[in-house]
Parts: C-alpha cells; sequence; structure tokens
C-alpha cells in the first residue's frame, strides 16, 4: 500500500507558496523600479549627429547626384536607327499598286564621333564638381559637430551650475533647520530664522530657474544633433562630462596650415578647377562634331546602298557666348578662393584671440579660487554655530561662494566654447591636451 506522508506534503505546499510570492514581488519590484538615467558622451552624441543629421544627410545626397551626373557625361552619344518609306500613293496607281514597284525604302543608320577630347572634358568637369561638393560635405558635417560640441558644453555647464544650486540649497536647508532647533530653545531671534528661510527660497528659485535651462540646454542639444522627436522620454539623460580645466597645446604654423586645408578652402579650390574644365570644355564645344550616316535604299525593284557626312559650318557661332560666360565664371571662382582663404586667417586669428583670453581669464581664477571661497564660507559656518559672528555675515559669504562658483563656471564655459571654436576654424577635430604631468614638467 503506498501513502503519502502530510508533514513533507505541506512542507512542498509552503515552500511553492513562498516562491510564487517572492516571484511576483519581484516582478513587481522591476516593474515598478526607475529606469536607470542613461549617460551620454560627446563621442556618442557627435557620432549620432553624423550619421543622421539631416543637413549631413542633404549634402551627402548631393554629391550622390553629382556622381550620377559624372557616369552621364562619359558617356558617347547614342546612335540613331531610321527606318523610312516613301512614294506611298494617295490615289490608286494607273497599274495598280505593288510594294515591290511603288514604294521606297530606307534604313539608315547615324553615329556621331566628338572632336577635341569634348568627353574627357566633360568628366574632368565633373570630377571637380564631386571634389567641390565632397568639401562642401565635409564643411556640413564639421559645422554640425562644432554646433553639437558647444551644445554639449553649455549643457553640461547647466547641469554643473544645477548641482552645486542644489549643493548649497541643501546647507541652507541645514542652517534653516539648526535655527529652528535654536528658536525652538529661546537661542535665536525669530527674525533669524525668517532671513535663513528667505534666503533659502531665493536658492530654491535660483535652483529651479537652473533645472529649466539645463533641460533646455538638452533640448538644444538634441535639435544640434538632428533629433526629430524632443519628448520628455527623448531628454531623460545625463551628460557624462567631467568639468575641469583642460589645458591646450598651440602650434600658431601648424594651425595656420591646418586651417587653409580645411573643407571651406578645399570646396573653394574646387570650384576654381571645375570652373577652369568648363572653360576647356565649352572652347572644345567651339569644335564641330562630325556625323557618319550609312544605309540601306530599296528604290522599286533594286537594292542601293548609301553613306553620308556631316560637318557642322561654324560661320556664325562658335561658341562665344559660352566661352565668355565660362572664362567669367573662372574669375569669379578665383576671387571668391581668395575671399575664402583670407576670410579663414581673419577667422583664425580671432579664434586666437578669444581663446588666449578666456585661457588667461581662467588661469588667472583657477588658482585657489574657489577653493579660498569654499574655505571661507565653511569657516564663516563655524563661526556661526559656535556664535562668534552674525547670520548676515554667514549669508554674506554663502553669497560670495555662490557667485564664485557661477564665475568659475562661466569661465569654463566661455573657455570651453573658445577652444571648440578654434578647433573648427583650424579644421581639425580636437587640439592636444596638456596632461598634468606635462604641465608639472613645464613649470
Amino acid at each position: 500500500m503506498h501513502y503519502i506522508d502530510g508533514s513533507k506534503n505541506s512542507v512542498y505546499f509552503l515552500n511553492f507558496r513562498v516562491f510564487c510570492v517572492l516571484s511576483v514581488l519581484i516582478f513587481m519590484f522591476s516593474a515598478t523600479a526607475p529606469a536607470q538615467t542613461s549617460r551620454l558622451t560627446l563621442a556618442e552624441i557627435a557620432s549620432r549627429a553624423r550619421v543622421g543629421h539631416p543637413m549631413i544627410i542633404s549634402a551627402r545626397q548631393r554629391v550622390a547626384a553629382l556622381e550620377g551626373e559624372r557616369l552621364e557625361a562619359g558617356l558617347r552619344p547614342n546612335p540613331q536607327l531610321t527606318i523610312s518609306g516613301e512614294n506611298f500613293p494617295l490615289e490608286p496607281p494607273q497599274n495598280g499598286f505593288s510594294f515591290n514597284r511603288t514604294l521606297d525604302w530606307f534604313a539608315t543608320y547615324t553615329h556621331t564621333f566628338e572632336t577635341a577630347g569634348k568627353r574627357g572634358l566633360r568628366v574632368a568637369a565633373a570630377d571637380r564638381s564631386i571634389e567641390a561638393a565632397i568639401a562642401e560635405a565635409e564643411s556640413v558635417e564639421r559645422r554640425v559637430v562644432f554646433e553639437v560640441k558647444a551644445s554639449y558644453r553649455r549643457a553640461a555647464i547647466a547641469q554643473a551650475r544645477t548641482a552645486l544650486l542644489r549643493t548649497s540649497l541643501d546647507q541652507l536647508g541645514q542652517l534653516v533647520m539648526l535655527n529652528e532647533a535654536r528658536v525652538r530653545e529661546g537661542y535665536t531671534a525669530e527674525g533669524e530664522l525668517i532671513k535663513t528661510r528667505l534666503e533659502a527660497q531665493r536658492f530654491e528659485m535660483q535652483l529651479r530657474r537652473a533645472t529649466l535651462d539645463a533641460e533646455r540646454a538638452k533640448v538644444q542639444l538634441l535639435q544640434a544633433a538632428g533629433a526629430i522627436s524632443f519628448t520628455l522620454r527623448d531628454t531623460d539623460f545625463e551628460l557624462d562630462e567631467r568639468i575641469d580645466y583642460e589645458p591646450v597645446s598651440l602650434n600658431p604654423q601648424t594651425l595656420e596650415e591646418a586651417a587653409l586645408r580645411q573643407p571651406l578652402v578645399r570646396r573653394a579650390a574646387s570650384r576654381v578647377e571645375a570652373a577652369h574644365a568648363l572653360v576647356l570644355l565649352e572652347r572644345a564645344r567651339a569644335r564641330p562634331d562630325i556625323t557618319f550616316t550609312a544605309g540601306y535604299k530599296r528604290n522599286s525593284v533594286d537594292n542601293a546602298m548609301f553613306g553620308a557626312m556631316t560637318v557642322p559650318l561654324p560661320i556664325y557661332s562658335r561658341n562665344r557666348g559660352s566661352i565668355a560666360r565660362a572664362e567669367a565664371d573662372e574669375a569669379a571662382a578665383e576671387a571668391e578662393l581668395r575671399f575664402v582663404r583670407s576670410s579663414v586667417l581673419a577667422e583664425l586669428a580671432m579664434a586666437r584671440l578669444s581663446f588666449e583670453t578666456y585661457r588667461q581669464q581662467i588661469e588667472s581664477m583657477r588658482a585657489g579660487f574657489l577653493r579660498d571661497a569654499d574655505a571661507t564660507q565653511q569657516i564663516t559656518l563655524a563661526a556661526y554655530r559656535e556664535g562668534a559672528v552674525d547670520l548676515l555675515v554667514l549669508l554674506d559669504a554663502q553669497r560670495s561662494r555662490g557667485q564664485a562658483q557661477e564665475l568659475w563656471l562661466q569661465a569654463l564655459e566661455d573657455y570651453q566654447i573658445a577652444v571648440h571654436e578654434l578647433e573648427r576654424v583650424a579644421g581639425i577635430e580636437q587640439l592636444p591636451r596638456i596632461t598634468s604631468t606635462a604641465r608639472a614638467a613645464e613649470k
């Protein structure tokens, strides 16, 4: 006889229920737990812009369109095959109608041979246009990437500003709690508590404004990267950026050489070459092409072959208007190249001036600037707790610390934007950074 042990069965059943309850709790926790905020790096958002920005895609499609035109420019003229008949009677012939006796049939083959190397000149002109379009696409990409870098830095500074204000507000909250306890114990007048609360409310308003600016900076960053959606879910990310001063190394000669090789200058130079190629093509078009025709003729019952050669006589039109227009375009392209080169060098000079100004500004501030402000605030706070200083002195130290932090962030933002502007004008992806070891060696 088989029987079931009731105690073991109850234990198994209890374990099964516990397992089910734990599974449900784990599922509910995983479903209700907030999603971890993603971290977005500058390299990731720049790569996203290079792949999907509409302006970059449009510039690349223009290159593809010109490649199609280049393919067509290299083709020879198509031949022509003509089949025709003559002498179709409108009235019945006297001797009766007959295909063999009444109608004449023709079959002709016509082919045009280009002279003066027109096909090669067309291909050369198309190649120069493609080079200009490629340089234009690279220039668009560099402008987009610069906007992404600048927007990313602004968003990172806004994020850091929000974090600093939140820290200051937390400290003021502790100060409010300290004064509330002192008021209850009768050690402090209620007026000081009111002043502390007002100061906390002022910082809270600044924090809300800074938070709004940080969210708007995220939207502007996504817009610079070519995004098409700007919902709260799209902006739910943090910037993975360490806010710090990074000195860079500059070589004026290298910067100038790189600036004159950037896509904007290469595009203007390619336009000059394309305009010159068009001048050569228009001059070649002044020379006429030769057309050969060969055919078969069926005249009644007779069969015959015939041939012909057609040579246009350039007596009146020698393509002078098109040649003059192409030469004018070439001169205009050369003048544009000179202007672009001078504009690039002027932009580079202004970018270097801005960089040096903001570098000197941040160099003068970074040596103990924030450390002194923090130390003053901490010392004043400790003295206030001991009753050695007045509340107004503490609040003034708190404001000075906040102003010092704001000045530092603004100087850091100006410097980083100036670095990216110098990289854009010089056509350099990233200027070489000076490491702490190299800085120590220089000193």
